[in-house]
Order: C-alpha cells, then sequence, then structure tokens
C-alpha cells in the first residue's frame, strides 16, 4: 500500500487523487483523506467510531499517526484541550453578541415559528395540582416555579384573597 504524499501545505495525494485543504482537513468531494487512508488499510470505519490523529497534527495523515477510537471519547478528549475551550469561549462570546440581531431578523423569527410549532405538536402533557381550588389538571406548559393554577378564574380569585391579606405573599 502506498504512503500519503505531501505536495505542499494545502494538497496531499492518495492512491492517485489530490486532496486539498479545506479547513482544518484535507478533502476531495467530501471525503476525508485521514478517513480514505484509515478505510484503505483497515476496512469500513464502523459507526460511531472516529479516526483519531494521535500526534494532533490534521496534515499528518500517514497510517501509522491515525488510530480508531469510540467517538464519544474522541470528543471527550479534545474537549479537554485549554485551547478547545478557549476557542469555544471565544465564539460563545460572539454568539450572545450577534445574537439579538438574529432574532429580531425575518429568518430568525421564522426560524422560532416553525420550532415552536414542531416542540408544542410533541410536547408531553404534564399534570399539576392546582394551588386554588386543588384540582388535578393537565398542560403542555412547564412550570419550573411559581404558582400552579387549573386556569385563569383560579389564579385571579387566589391573586384577590393574597392581596385581601388571606394568604402570605
Amino acid at each position: 500500500m502506498e504512503c500519503v504524499n505531501v505536495i505542499s501545505d494545502t494538497k496531499q495525494e492518495f492512491m492517485g487523487e489530490v486532496y486539498y485543504r479545506c479547513g482544518y482537513y484535507f478533502q476531495r468531494k467530501g471525503k476525508r483523506l485521514h478517513r480514505a487512508v484509515w478505510e484503505a488499510y483497515n476496512g469500513d470505519i464502523p459507526e460511531g467510531y472516529h479516526v483519531h490523529h494521535m500526534d494532533g497534527d490534521r496534515s499528518n495523515n500517514q497510517i501509522e499517526n491515525l488510530a480508531l477510537v469510540p467517538g464519544i471519547e474522541h470528543i471527550a478528549n479534545h474537549a479537554r484541550e485549554e485551547s478547545r475551550r478557549e476557542n469555544g469561549r471565544k465564539a460563545i462570546a460572539i454568539a450572545v453578541q450577534i445574537a439579538p440581531e438574529w432574532h429580531r431578523s425575518e429568518e430568525g423569527r421564522k426560524w422560532h415559528s416553525e420550532h415552536v410549532k414542531q416542540y408544542w405538536d410533541n410536547a408531553p402533557m404534564q399534570t399539576y395540582v392546582c394551588d386554588f381550588c386543588g384540582k388535578e389538571y393537565q398542560t403542555r406548559c412547564v412550570r419550573y416555579s411559581g404558582h400552579h393554577f387549573c386556569g385563569p378564574n383560579c389564579k385571579m380569585k387566589y391573586r384577590r384573597r393574597r392581596l385581601a391579606g388571606v394568604y402570605e405573599s
């Protein structure tokens, strides 16, 4: 079996096909070079497994540098790297800054409209006891804290009595 031929920093060849650096990995028509090398030497990659660059250099696609690892283990190992954690913190900070603009955009409003409909169609029913009348009732709303009422009448009766001093705040 032949080795990976490094042509340049952005170009590598394997089994007569040229792969180009696209982002972090060398690819050709959506196929990543390190996966092609692993499969050429070892066969199909089982579902749930990843091909890992043992020395951390994603441009070193020689078979000796590749290992098959369970995907969950692979992700967990990389998540522990401080550089990845720092990059994640930076990405979150950027997302927090630009999120309000996207949420106000036509695209953001459309996305939320579609997803809330999907959520409500599939949301499980929850059972609660009304704080005013004591009856059990069901709703798709998840109540994390505060008072629970079976309807607006019980809610208003409870509030009026609390204002009159019948209940503590």
